[in-house]
């Protein structure tokens, strides 16, 4: 049954201008609180920019308004109707930033703060985990990137256009062969973060591109097997969902607390990184075309089920 759903488009006011958006069924009631956090990049709230357009995360909001929650989406530090500087942004402050969206949402009279769930998209997975060590949350969902650390998926990723560059015919397929060397990719990305590691300037250029140092640092300090302790140490429950699709995220990562205490991990067949059902022979070179196909689908029915069964617990 489809609920009528109800938005207001907020600021919340603290260090910095964070713009939101607040969905709920009705104020009739105290209900389960989500706070939805997006992956990298900047999208906005409902995770589209100028020529990508995806509603992922309008599509969740609505997935948890329609499971008797409130939730609330907003446009990270620096982008759209948030305030700040994005280039100077540290992965601290976007944990921060979220803590301060979850205060906000439990003083609204019609969500219950005995009831909060953290729900993480991608790097959202990452943000998710770490507010568990600061702010007293009832439950974690972890979709698309949970137990792996950002320098960890960016070497996933890369392997991966290597493996497909083996296979691929033509003067594409005989450049890539001729340029792409697996120790070479590993060599570059060590060399990146260890720049970040060095540098005394808000940013630092390599490879032809200028990058973040306060980010890539602070999330150099964090590896899959650090933040699997920490879902290890958490005492709510935790819920993490990667499709074996994913091309972004390593589903087999979540072997790492597949066997813990108030964890439950789900792993769908051909499901991508998008939490859609693939429709093709699903090669990374060709992801922007099949997220632009199955993005107009609905989110996998598994995992709907699977997260309402979840929430139901806490």
């Amino acid at each position: 049954m489809v609920t009528t759903i109800e938005e207001e488009r907020v600021t919340i006011t603290n260090d910095i201008e964070i713009g939101a958006t607040i969905a709920y069924a009705n104020k009739n009631e105290k209900r389960p609180f989500v706070l939805l956090i997006m992956g990298t990049g900047k999208l906005d709230r409902d995770g589209n920019s100028k020529g990508f357009h995806t509603d992922l995360y309008k599509n969740l909001s609505d997935m948890f308004v329609n499971m008797g929650c409130v939730c609330i989406r907003y446009d990270k530090r620096g982008t759209h109707e948030s305030s700040g500087i994005s280039k100077t942004c540290g992965l601290q402050d976007l944990v921060n930033d979220a803590i301060n969206v979850i205060h906000y949402a439990k003083k609204l009279e019609y969500v219950d703060e005995g009831k909060v769930i953290v729900c993480g998209h991608s790097e959202g997975s990452q943000i998710a985990t770490l507010i568990a060590e600061k702010e007293e949350v009832q439950g974690l969902i972890l979709l698309s990137g949970a137990c792996m650390g950002l320098k960890e998926a960016i070497m996933y990723q890369n392997m991966l256009i290597y493996d497909q560059a083996q296979t691929m015919n033509g003067f594409k397929g005989w450049i890539l062969k001729k340029t792409l060397n697996k120790d070479k990719i590993k060599k570059q990305i060590d060399d990146m973060f260890s720049k970040a590691e060095k540098s005394e300037k808000d940013t630092f250029f390599y490879r032809g591109s200028f990058f973040n140092t306060k980010y890539l640092r602070e999330h150099n300090e964090y590896t899959g097997e650090k933040y699997a302790q920490i879902i290890k140490e958490y005492p709510g429950k935790t819920l993490a969902i990667t499709g074996k699709a994913d091309l972004q995220s390593d589903y087999k990562q979540l072997e790492r607390i597949a066997s813990f205490d108030r964890v439950t991990v789900y792993t769908p067949e051909k499901v991508n990184h998008v939490l859609r059902e693939i429709d093709d022979d699903n090669q990374i070179l060709n992801i922007k075309k099949q997220y632009n196909r199955v993005l107009k689908n609905d989110i996998y029915e598994g995992i709907k089920e699977q997260i309402t069964q979840w929430i139901n617990t806490i």
